[in-house]
């Protein structure tokens, strides 16, 4: 990574005033305390909010949005008390500006993601693992309700999973094993969920990885945030399987074939099916050849 940042450069100080972070414990400081009160903050807003299943089936679709509304609203508010307040430093160092090439990176997240989940839906086909029905019982009202709410809970995994905390950790033990790390909790994350398996907590693990890739590659979180939304938005409304276990009120759902939940993904969806990590595997290296943006990502910036 580059020895001066963007951090820099948008505090007005020059190459010559730069200097290095006086310890590597310091940025990892930073990002461990920034997950535990994000964590605290998540699990009180739960508390509160006390999300469940029956939101998803019509009656009450304000809550659902609301809840992520307020998890998202939380997530951009810690991420400005460390940024701004902590360090003095500009909010849009958080990878939200609307600068030059944000469009051009959430049409390529929203491409990465509908891609990886069409391949992984091809392979699904052509092994007799499964049988597809294109949006299937959802009226344009429950489409436009999963649009804004899978955009929302995109947009807070994101900032939880690839925003602050994953730069501040790359500052400390570099990115990949920042990147490791923090897609190692992504799969943990979601080993909670319905139906869940091993084999679907590394395929998420995996999309962690790819994930992390588009933050560091764009510089960004346009690209990971269209990316996570496009995956879960051509899952679910598009092909009408599961989203990691959650069927979100749908009537009826793609059918999986008889075979191995392996192969088919089971209950849990093809986010559990081998055919995605096949996929994973061939999508992770191909992203890493994305050309990497210019402007340089916001780490080694702590100035003391």
């Amino acid at each position: 990574m580059s020895g001066h940042s963007e951090f820099e450069s948008d505090t007005g100080r020059t190459s010559s005033d730069a200097r290095p972070p006086t310890s590597v414990l310091l940025p990892i400081s930073l990002a461990a305390s920034f997950a535990i009160f994000l964590y605290l903050g998540w699990m009180l807003l739960a508390l509160g909010f006390q999300p469940r299943d029956q939101w998803f089936g019509g009656r009450s679709p304000a809550l659902p949005l609301l809840y992520y509304l307020c998890l998202d609203g939380f997530a951009l508010g810690l991420s400005a008390a460390y940024l701004c307040g902590l360090e003095g430093l500009g909010f849009g160092l958080l990878g939200l500006r609307f600068d030059r090439g944000w469009l051009r990176h959430i049409g390529t997240g929203l491409a990465w993601g509908a891609g990886v989940i069409s391949a992984s839906i091809l392979l699904l086909l052509l092994a007799g693992a499964a049988h597809v029905a294109v949006f299937a019982s959802r009226s344009p009202s429950h489409i436009l309700f999963l649009v804004f709410f899978l955009g929302f809970s995109a947009t807070f995994e994101e900032l939880t999973f690839r925003g602050y905390a994953l730069v501040r950790a790359a500052d400390s033990v570099g990115p990949v094993a920042a990147c490791l790390a923090s897609s190692a909790l992504f799969g943990f994350a979601h080993f909670a969920n319905p139906q869940a398996t091993p084999l679907s907590s590394l395929n998420t693990a995996l999309a962690g990885v790819l994930l992390a890739i588009a933050r560091f590659r764009s510089r960004a979180l346009w690209m990971p945030i269209a990316l996570h939304f496009a995956w879960n938005f051509s899952l679910g409304p598009v092909f009408s399987f599961p989203v990691s276990g959650y069927t979100f009120g749908a009537d009826h759902l793609s059918a999986a074939a008889a075979g191995p939940p392996w192969l088919s993904g089971g209950a849990y969806g093809p986010e559990a099916s081998v055919a995605l990590t096949v996929v994973l595997v061939v999508a992770i290296p191909l992203l890493l050849r994305f050309p990497r943006r210019l402007l340089p990502l916001p780490s080694a910036a702590i100035q003391r």
